[in-house]
């Protein structure tokens, strides 16, 4: 059946990037492909543990197989709710505690010495517990609102807020976040599709996203969370500068203020207007001409430096030296092995460098002559 997932690819997608959820992307589990990408595999005790264990039930359940629709109906005949899994529970509480933190220490440390700035940051990393609790909690034929375990990480803010000079509970937080959300918790009627008439063995397949949407979608989780454990590094982390530790972000700072880089802003500044203004004068094809210009002029001067002449020597002077050197460093004059290999080298150098300023030459004149023939 086009589109059927395969257990080997599976397995190869979980080897080669299962720590960033590429196995989960492949099998259309966007959610679980995020929640990997951000927890580098669930800090790798997950990957490990669907290797042994998963990969194979998320293939056949990628593939609406019959046997593993029948098992979750099963289970939600018999229950009303999800049953209490500790190893999940230990998932979202570590997935909660581990978002919330890297949101907390994304912003600057001066902003908890004040009352409101303080409560924005222990409501951002609120709403990150929260998101940790769901986002783990809701893996599966499993849903509950956002609002109950946002509501849980809510109760927990008070233990968030600090001064500066005391930690953070996220502990807290998180437990109550999924503590209540557990409390919640409810069957996803929806997560597989009505049963198809046919008698064949497998169902009819649940649509699921286009491949180029999940990697959108996963791609600005990727992004969001990118930037806010680069926040998070760059505020705390601290480098030893002669016996001293410092952060990071001290020392960006005092490298912007220094002389050194405002000269070099300065230099900048005067070719990017230098480069502007010559960009209204000519255009874009006047830059790129300029640019060739003067690589060629660098590959002259180079050329000359190799045949140790002016850069104003005439074509016979070029000529008498581009024969005098060649016949002085000709390989064939030399017997001792390391000299032959010099003048091997030499040799090269001196024909290159003739070539170049042969052909040059000869290109310009071309020129001259297409505009004598042709003046505007």
């Amino acid at each position: 059946m086009s589109g059927t997932k395969r257990t080997g690819f599976a397995y190869f997608f979980a080897l080669i990037g299962g720590l960033f959820g590429l196995h989960h992307l492949y099998l259309g589990r966007t959610q679980h492909a995020l929640l990997w990408f951000t927890t580098c595999g669930g800090f790798g005790i997950g990957l490990l543990y669907e290797f042994i264990f998963s990969i194979r039930d998320y293939v056949r359940e990628a593939n609406n197989d019959n046997l593993i629709r029948n098992q979750y109906q099963q289970k939600m005949r018999e229950q009303k709710s999800p049953a209490f899994e500790l190893i999940r529970f230990c998932g979202q509480f570590l997935t909660a505690v581990f978002y919330g933190c890297i949101t907390y220490y994304a912003f600057p440390d001066t902003w908890l010495q004040k009352t409101f700035p303080s409560l924005f940051i222990a409501s951002c990393s609120a709403i990150a517990i929260a998101l940790g609790t769901q986002l783990v909690g809701t893996l599966g034929p499993r849903q509950c609102s956002f609002i109950w375990p946002l509501l849980g990480a809510g109760f927990g803010i008070p233990f968030l807020m600090t001064n500066g000079n005391t930690s953070p509970s996220f502990n807290i937080a998180a437990f109550l976040s999924c503590l209540i959300f557990e409390w919640k918790i409810d069957w996803d009627p929806e997560y597989f599709p009505e049963e198809s008439t046919s008698t064949s063995t497998k169902a009819e397949k649940k649509p699921r996203r286009h491949i180029i949407k999940r990697c959108l979608i996963l791609g600005c989780g990727a992004i969001v969370f990118g930037i806010i454990l680069s926040s998070a590094i760059y505020q705390n982390l601290h480098v030893d500068i002669n016996g001293e530790r410092v952060k990071i972000k001290d020392v960006i700072a005092d490298f912007f203020k220094s002389q050194e880089f405002i000269q070099l802003y300065n230099q900048l500044s005067y070719i990017m207007k230098e480069l502007y203004n010559f960009y209204l004068q000519y255009g874009f094809k006047g830059i790129w001409t300029q640019i060739w210009s003067e690589l060629n002029s660098a590959s002259d001067k180079q050329a000359f430096e190799v045949l140790n002449l002016k850069s104003d020597a005439s074509q016979k002077e070029i000529e008498l030296q581009c024969r005098t050197l060649s016949r002085k460093w000709h390989p064939d004059r030399y017997r001792d092995i390391d000299e032959k290999q010099k003048a091997e080298a030499t040799f090269m150098n001196i024909q290159q460098a003739c070539n170049r300023l042969s052909d040059e030459r000869k290109r310009r004149q071309n020129i001259n002559t297409q505009k004598r023939e042709n003046p505007k």
